[in-house]
């Protein structure tokens, strides 16, 4: 007997998708495991599709144009800028989202990154394997009484709020979408971005990709902070320029950053960024657990089972889109 429905897996990095062929195994969906197919033959999968799920794989107007039948977009994280969520909505398809993944993960991560950078711990145990045995690092800060400069207010960002003031760190954000007294009321002092770029020891973003946040921390936004200032990124590479960047941090003009996301992933043998040594560097690394893949699938394979039963979806964004039956 023929599948019920037909479920495209898109480019998503897992080492395995059980826990999503699981979940549509229930209402007996097949799903196509597009994971490792070339661009080209993942697109061709499209037209037949009952509903796709993506975690990097992108979605653009064009694309969505050939969702025929498509009842479900399912974006297997946070982010929605591998969707044209405008193009989903005029085709009358629900795009969701995965709300609350990895953001435990992210906060620990952003938070490990900064620790490692003020204290460096890369370098330290550099030296150490080369035979060194000198804790005379230039640098290296006490992080008590420091200011973390949070741009965005999100539920990552609030997170990494709550794990850096125990260990002395002063709060403040920057978020146009966030009143000033929800800040105050999470023990946050809002802050202009101009003033937190200014004032902040570690500016750590937060803040979703668009054409608005587009290398948002330029060439004029380094020269603003601090020389001692660090900066750690564990939202979208495009968030910052990273030639400027690279250049910023070769020339003093910020003391460090410590980089989970770049421009380009991998980086390009070559890329001026590898060479610093006042930059810490992991490979998209800060969403990931055990525990958060198994969440990520789990939950976005379920919003797949709802709109292909006819249930109400939990996390839709585009909630105009009256959706296809």
């Amino acid at each position: 007997m023929s599948a019920r429905h037909r479920v495209v897996l898109a480019g998503a990095s897992f080492p395995d998708c059980s826990v999503v062929v699981s979940v549509l195994d229930s209402i007996g969906a097949e799903v196509i495991d597009a994971t490792r197919l070339s661009p080209a033959e993942t697109i061709e999968l499209m037209p037949d599709a009952d509903a796709v799920l993506t975690d990097y794989f992108p979605l653009d107007a064009a694309l969505i144009a050939r969702l025929a039948r498509c009842r479900v977009i399912c974006r297997l994280g946070v982010g929605l800028d591998k969707v044209d969520v405008a193009a989903a909505t005029r085709a009358e398809i629900p795009v969701t989202y995965v709300p609350d993944y990895c953001r435990g993960e992210l906060a620990d991560h952003a938070l490990a990154l900064l620790l490692s950078v003020a204290r460096r711990v890369v370098q330290y145990d550099g030296a150490v394997r080369a035979g060194a045995w000198d804790y005379n690092l230039s640098g290296v800060f006490r992080l008590a009484g420091r200011k973390l400069g949070l741009i965005g207010f999100g539920a990552i960002a609030r997170a990494l709020s709550e794990r850096a003031r125990p260990i002395g760190l002063t709060v403040m954000a920057s978020d146009p979408n966030v009143a000033d007294e929800q800040l105050r009321a999470a023990d946050v002092e809002p802050a202009s971005f101009d003033r937190l770029l200014a004032e902040a020891d570690i500016v750590s973003l937060h803040a979703p990709l668009s054409a608005a946040t587009s290398k948002l921390i330029g060439r004029d936004e380094l020269e603003r902070m601090k020389n001692t200032a660090i900066l750690i990124n564990t939202a979208r590479g495009g968030l910052v320029d990273q030639n400027a960047l690279a250049a910023a941090l070769a020339s003093g003009s910020i003391a460090a950053a410590g980089l989970d996301v770049l421009k380009t992933e991998p980086p390009q043998p070559g890329d001026p960024i590898l060479a610093l040594d006042n930059v810490v560097l992991t490979p998209h690394a800060g969403h990931y657990s055990e525990e958060s893949l198994q969440q990520v699938q789990q939950v976005g394979a379920n919003e797949v089972v709802r709109a292909l039963t006819g249930q109400p979806l939990k996390h839709v964004v585009n909630g105009d889109s009256t959706g296809r039956s």
